[in-house]
């Protein structure tokens, strides 16, 4: 599985900001070239799982827009693109004898060139378990796994695939969780999908170990070489994906026209093999790109720069930059830049708190929400927005904006001021900043609060159906929005605080919702209400105020037309 390498050399200059910090080279590379070397993990779908990438996807304007200002060569980019080295062995620094800041930068690459798609998903496969080695003991999920050989034997004929009976099985046996459901809990974080994305490669590999040895396909389920080959470049690209894209096209552009086609002809009259004449003429007409090489090998490292450069300079959207923030590294690898995010204003806690819930097998809301990713295979427009879960999220997690939009008290602070210390969930604690520190981290006793308070929601007046009034999923619903559920939450911790509640497990949820909904028409929500535009002051007053009074005499459902105060009902 030893691939050939090719050295890539450009002078360079090295320099330190700080003592601890690790050096930056600066040199600057054909784009073509670069091209060769670098990766660039864009955060996408590969059918229907998402990559471990941290760019965003290519925006093909952008790159076209680009392409034609790289066509006037008056115009210069002064922005170095942003890079690191996936390994400390892919680049090496020689500086010149008597001039230490300066020298020669190698940069080694394999060549993948000949390489099949197996043995590039299994070199993908080893990176991760280099990067996390416990992946290699942990339990996979075997429902994941089982779903993939069936697809395999769909869709390639494969007769002969059989699900393999390994270690897997008995650790998920021993450790009690034959359904997976503890796997990333215990081996990563569980905002990580790593271990998902780790599963989805190895059942790949199966099937591509099962095809004829004759048959190399370039894309096995969805993933594909140029996918796989981005995670082995030696480099790895932080920031200025567009820039690159641009300058390459803009090259390859050239040879599209009048001059591109006169050198190829002279080129084809020397006899020369038409496509090395083409690279040669592109490569030619490629721009020098200034690079900015920071020498740390480390993905918590990448992922942070990415973070504070899209963030600070360039601002992303909220569901993206959280998506990327929680998923994108293992437990091991986030703590060390755990603090410094957040030192940044990178709210790194609401991040992980929310990626848990979009993806979390018993999470109400998984599936459910944007998350950024763009493409095909990327969010629904009526998905739940990032900003909302995050709203919802804060009313358990932080005790705050429990609000009926008709009313000024927040219940949910109410609630936590005066029952959350009594609460058996935080007994070890002893003030009451410690008791709400603990029930606020990421994963604390809140998590579990609002998932069984939102999935009782779901089952009780939710429905499957996507096109039902009361559907579950999509914002068109009169359940499945920012309105109702806030309002639901806010009215549910006022029902906690006046009956002077606390909540000592997740059975109390039952117990608790179980009163504060006795008499309510299931059908509350499974009618047309006739209102178009939701998020408006009026709708919210007018929604929070039938619902409060109706859970509190629920004799009769209000009349579908006092929904819509615009129609001056």
């Amino acid at each position: 599985m030893n691939a050939k390498t090719i050295t890539y050399t450009y002078p360079a200059h090295i320099t330190q900001q700080t003592q601890s910090g690790k050096p930056l080279v600066f040199f600057a590379a054909p784009a073509t070239e670069i091209d060769q070397w670098v990766g660039v993990p864009q955060r996408s779908r590969l059918e229907d799982e998402e990559t471990i990438g941290f760019q965003r996807q290519e925006n093909k304007t952008r790159i076209k827009e680009l392409s034609s200002f790289y066509h006037d060569e008056r115009n210069i980019v002064q922005n170095p693109l942003l890079a690191a080295p996936q390994s400390e062995t892919s680049v090496k620094f020689t500086p010149l004898e008597g001039h230490a800041d300066f020298g020669m930068l190698e940069i080694v690459s394999p060549d993948f060139s000949e390489s099949s798609l197996l043995v590039l998903m299994s070199r993908v496969v080893e990176r991760l378990e280099t990067r996390v080695p416990e992946l290699k003991d942990a339990p996979l999920d075997q429902e994941r796994l089982s779903s993939i050989m069936e697809r395999g034997r769909k869709e390639h004929g494969i007769d002969d695939l059989v699900e393999e009976d390994d270690d897997d099985d008995d650790s998920a046996e021993e450790n009690g969780n034959g359904t997976g459901d503890d796997a990333a809990s215990v081996l990563l974080t569980d905002e990580t999908h790593l271990i998902d994305f780790y599963t989805e490669l190895k059942g790949r590999v199966r099937v591509l170990e099962a095809l004829d040895p004759d048959k190399k396909p370039e894309r096995i389920l969805g993933f594909d070489r140029a996918a796989m080959i981005s995670y082995l470049k030696p480099i790895m690209l932080v920031d200025g994906q567009h820039r690159l894209r641009g300058a390459v096209l803009a090259a390859e552009s050239w040879a599209e026209g009048g001059d591109g086609e006169a050198f190829l002809l002279e080129a084809a009259e020397e006899g020369k093999d038409p496509a090395q004449a083409k690279a040669e003429f592109i490569a030619k007409h490629a721009r020098r790109l200034p690079v900015s090489l920071l020498m740390d090998p480390n993905p918590s490292e990448h992922v942070f720069q990415f973070v504070v450069v899209n963030q600070k300079a360039t601002p992303m959207g909220k569901a993206l930059l959280g998506t990327i923030v929680s998923t994108s590294l293992s437990k091991e690898e986030l703590d060390p830049v755990a603090q410094r995010l957040k030192d940044a204003g990178i709210k790194l806690d609401d991040s992980q708190a929310i990626a848990y819930l979009t993806r979390a097998d018993d999470s109400p809301f998984k599936n459910c929400v944007q998350t950024g990713i763009t493409g095909p295979a990327g969010d629904r427009s009526t998905a739940l927005q990032w900003p909302v879960l995050k709203g919802l999220v804060g009313i358990f997690r932080e005790l705050s904006g429990g609000k009926l939009y008709s009313e000024p008290t927040d219940w949910a602070r109410m609630w936590g001021k005066y029952h959350l210390d009594e609460s058996a969930l935080v007994a070890a604690f002893e003030t009451h900043d410690e008791k709400l520190a603990e029930w606020a981290r990421p994963d604390g006793p809140w998590r579990a609060i609002f998932i069984r308070f939102y999935t009782i929601i779901k089952d009780k007046f939710g429905a499957d159906d996507p096109e039902a009034s009361n559907a579950w999923g999509t914002t068109n619903s009169n359940l499945f929005n920012k309105i109702s559920l806030t309002i639901l939450a806010a009215d549910y911790f006022e029902f906690l605080r006046l009956q002077k509640r606390t909540l000592n497990s997740v059975d109390d949820v039952d117990a608790t919702m179980e009163s504060w909904l006795e008499g309510v028409n299931l059908a509350y929500f499974n009618r047309n209400w006739k209102v178009e535009k939701k998020d408006t002051p009026a709708v919210r007053r007018r929604w929070a105020s039938l619902w409060h009074s109706y859970r509190k005499n629920p004799e009769s459902l209000p009349k579908e037309g006092l929904f819509n105060p615009v129609a001056g009902a």
